[in-house]
């Protein structure tokens, strides 16, 4: 009996000092941090100037195809003929450069968030490791995150841009 009564004045006692622990958090706002950084500013201009030539290689193929259309139409070119067939295969061909293009620049912009937002957490961690920060929330949009409220001392945010720049 004596033996029972002190394992549980034990666990009394070990369990008040777990939680009287003091735990380290922060909140870091990883969307600022894939938006603000030198990197990631300079990733999205090199993905805004992929898309801005895409646009144009679309565009003048667009252009190249309605001219052909159009002088189909004023010669009164019958839909059997080899120039309809012609440009109907064009005009496949022309849809499926438009998937293609705009799949291969979705799967950069993938490419590029994800090494991105592997390199910012990566640093999360270490700056965590560093400072003994037991527990770092997303911050994220309020009311949409993880962190309904937070004391702006506790967000580690700007050190990561630092950080990272």
């Amino acid at each position: 009996m004596k033996l029972s009564s002190i394992l549980v004045t034990g666990l009394v006692l070990l369990s008040s000092a777990v939680a009287q622990a003091d735990y380290r958090v922060a909140t870091v706002d990883v969307n600022r941090i894939l938006n603000e950084t030198k990197e990631a500013k300079t990733k999205k201009k090199e993905l805004d100037d992929i898309t801005l030539k895409a646009k144009a290689k679309i565009e003048e193929k667009r252009k190249v195809l309605k001219a052909t259309e159009d002088k189909l139409k004023a010669a009164s070119v019958s839909p059997e003929s080899k120039e309809a067939e012609k440009f109907r295969t064009d005009a496949r061909e022309f849809a499926r450069f438009v998937k293609d293009t705009d799949e291969d620049i979705k799967k950069q912009f993938m490419v590029t968030n994800k090494a991105l937002t592997d390199k910012a957490l990566d640093i999360v961690k270490k700056y965590a490791e560093q400072h003994n920060i037991d527990l770092v929330l997303d911050k994220g949009e309020k009311g949409r995150g993880p962190v309904l409220f937070g004391d702006d001392s506790a967000d580690i945010t700007d050190d990561i841009i630092k950080s990272l720049n």
